[in-house]
């Protein structure tokens, strides 16, 4: 329920919505509750992924920004509503967030907001971009390592059936009849010729350059041969789920 207050300057009563005192026509001001076009602005430009500037004028759907705001979605809308807020004309921001009461701020109080937005941002993007870098940078190894045993598993089929047709482990690809282009980023295959096992060293990415893994050959029954990935040397989050320990 509205209420009443009092002039500022003459003192006598008036509604707590009226823009003048209807005694001496007085400007009312919205006080300290006042919401700021400038400080929502700046909230909106350096923090608006989050909702802080929604939060700041009392709206509860700040809440879906700071849900969203991995998407980055919010912090275009933010960026655009922080435009928006900037060039809205005093008299219809008043109208809108402050019951059509004068809002000021201070200097020293836009000030402060500022430095605090820009410190702000700045820590929140210190902590996205320590999550999502080596998110990242795994990323980019899990999925060159997934293309090598892909790569290596398509020439599996040629060397069964030459061990199976020549009764002998060949010594190379190559040799088996497999001639299909590797990834660059396969430094090197070996075949052991004792065992059949198909050792593939990496070049890149350098986190993982040097390190190998392997294709074992197991006879599972008669003229059937499967292989199976492993490695001691990658990490297993590295690894497709079938080469993992």
């Amino acid at each position: 329920m509205n209420e009443m207050v009092y002039c500022r300057a003459c003192g006598k009563q008036l509604h707590e919505t009226a823009p003048t005192c209807p005694h001496c026509g007085a400007p009312q001001f919205a006080g300290k509750d006042a919401k700021n076009k400038t400080t929502a602005a700046l909230l909106a430009l350096f923090l608006g992924g989050l909702g802080i500037h929604r939060f700041y004028l009392g709206k509860w759907w700040g809440l879906f920004y700071l849900l969203l705001c991995w998407t980055g979605i919010p912090g275009l809308i933010a960026l655009i509503e922080g435009i928006v807020f900037a060039c809205t004309d005093q008299q219809k921001w008043d109208a809108k967030y402050n019951k059509g009461l004068s809002s000021t701020a201070s200097n020293a109080t836009t000030a402060i907001i500022v430095v605090a937005a820009v410190f702000g941002s700045i820590a929140i993007i210190g902590v996205l971009a320590a999550i999502a870098i080596p998110a990242y940078q795994d990323y980019v190894v899990r999925a060159k390592v997934y293309e090598a045993v892909n790569a290596i598993s398509a020439a599996t089929p040629t060397i069964s059936e030459f061990i199976e047709s020549n009764h002998q482990i060949p010594s190379s690809l190559q040799a088996a009849g497999y001639n299909k282009q590797l990834p660059g980023f396969i430094a090197g295959v070996a075949i052991n010729q004792r065992t059949g096992e198909i050792l593939v060293t990496l070049a890149s990415p350098p986190s993982v350059g040097g390190k190998t893994f392997s294709l074992v050959p197991r006879v599972t029954e008669p003229h059937h041969i499967s292989w199976q990935c492993t490695s001691n040397s990658l990490p297993q989050r590295n690894l497709p789920q079938n080469c993992r320990n």
